[in-house]
């Protein structure tokens, strides 16, 4: 994870890595992308089992095989036994989902959500983090892609330079991986700073997090696929949310914010 400060001619700057690229190089824009998924928590079959051994309900029990988010799910996600689970106050191994997983954490370090919104927003993040612990998906716009990108000033000439439906999965992902740097990675960045090996500090991937957020929720494919408002969101209370990602770190702050 690492960022740069360079001058860049966003006309022309790529221009030689593009022409050295074939267009086959990049999927299509998808139906749905990866990252657009806040309306359900998918979970698999073992991590149904796991909810109900450590909520301890039998394991024959069939309410939670429901597909989607309901409320029998939501309740135990939410409990202190499941918690204390995959945090490993419990000890034992896990065989869970990275869906799973960041569902319960994040559920324990954001407030508990008031709005229907605010919820889509915690699955929309769940989503994202399991996405992100590979890191060919962290650097990759969308999954398939051969180029990877770690620097935000490299994904504003990509932006710059791409068509209109490209330049919402280039504003999508700038938004998430900043928010993912000023979150998981924050540590790294303010050791970085600390010690001069970069000017960068948290407000840069602040503020290039947001206006890529706000870009991309402006966008008609964030319309289409009705996750404008999680975008927007995101886009003004970016600091928040970045904080809570923080508070995952082991070691990290306690508390919900």
């Amino acid at each position: 994870m690492s960022d740069k400060i360079v001058p860049v001619d966003f006309s022309s700057a790529r221009r030689g890595a593009d022409a050295a690229r074939p267009d086959a190089n990049r999927p299509p824009v998808p139906r749905v992308p990866d990252f657009a998924h806040a309306d359900a928590i998918w979970l698999r079959p073992g991590d149904i089992a796991f909810l109900l051994a450590a909520a301890g309900h039998p394991s024959d029990d069939d309410s939670l095989l429901a597909p989607g988010a309901s409320p029998a799910v939501e309740a135990l996600i939410e409990g202190e036994a499941v918690y204390r689970q995959v945090t490993g106050a419990a000890g034992g191994w896990l065989d869970i989902s990275p869906q799973l997983y960041f569902h319960v954490l994040l559920r324990r370090h954001l407030p508990r959500p008031r709005t229907y919104l605010q919820r889509r927003v915690q699955r929309y993040l769940a989503n994202l983090l399991s996405l992100f612990v590979r890191t060919d998906r962290l650097y990759r716009i969308q999954p398939g892609e051969h180029e990877t990108f770690e620097y935000l000033v490299d994904l504003m000439a990509e932006a710059a330079e791409s068509g209109p439906e490209r330049q919402f999965l280039v504003h999508a992902h700038m938004g998430n991986y900043a928010l993912y740097l000023a979150g998981i990675g924050r540590g790294w960045i303010e050791h970085r700073q600390r010690y001069g090996r970069s000017a960068l500090g948290l407000d840069y991937y602040r503020d290039m997090g947001c206006s890529a957020y706000q870009r991309a929720a402006d966008h008609r494919l964030a319309r289409e696929l009705d996750i404008a408002p999680i975008l927007e969101h995101l886009a003004q209370r970016f600091s928040g949310y970045a904080g809570a990602l923080q508070r995952l770190q082991p070691g990290g702050p306690p508390g919900n914010g």
